[in-house]
Order: structure tokens, then C-alpha cells, then sequence
């Protein structure tokens, strides 16, 4: 994959994380992970998480927003659990 396919999932990935509500999630480096797949890595504040998106899923805006949603499970349940720890203090 050159770094102009890569770009071009950029913007459907940027999408989809805005179509969730997490505005507050930033999509960092989109890099190779293999045939047909994208390792993504997404950022908030201190917290980052790289989750691996299958290029397939990413073909219409139903399935990328779901992958989307799914990749950034793992980030959420960190901030989640983060915020909680600071509201028990």
C-alpha cells in the first residue's frame, strides 16, 4: 500500500469517529498492518490506542462507521475508567 492509498482512508476514518460523537478523539498515523488491513492509531489527551481496521470495512459509511465504533472501544473504556477514578477522588 503506497502513502497516497493510506491518505485515502483518512478522511473516511475522520468521519466516522466525528459521526460517533467523540470529537474529542483524534485519528493519528494510518499505517500497513498487512493485506488489507490499516493499523489506526487514536489519541485523547494522554491516552492512545492503535487498533487494527480491516481495509473492507471501511468500503461504505454504515461499515466504517461500525468498525470505527469498534475500534475505539478499548480508548473509551480507558477514558471511561480514568474519569471515573478522578470523580471518586
Amino acid at each position: 500500500m503506497t502513502a497516497k492509498d493510506l491518505d485515502k482512508y483518512r478522511p473516511v476514518i475522520e468521519e466516522a469517529v466525528a459521526a460517533s460523537g467523540r470529537d474529542d478523539v483524534g485519528v493519528g498515523s494510518i499505517e500497513a498492518a498487512g493485506p488489507g488491513m490499516l493499523a489506526v492509531t487514536f489519541s485523547r489527551g494522554q491516552h492512545s490506542h492503535t487498533a487494527h481496521i480491516p481495509t473492507d470495512d471501511l468500503a461504505t459509511h454504515e461499515k466504517a462507521h461500525a468498525a470505527t465504533l469498534a475500534a475505539l472501544l478499548a480508548l473509551t473504556k480507558r477514558i471511561a475508567q480514568e474519569d471515573l477514578a478522578k470523580a471518586a477522588q
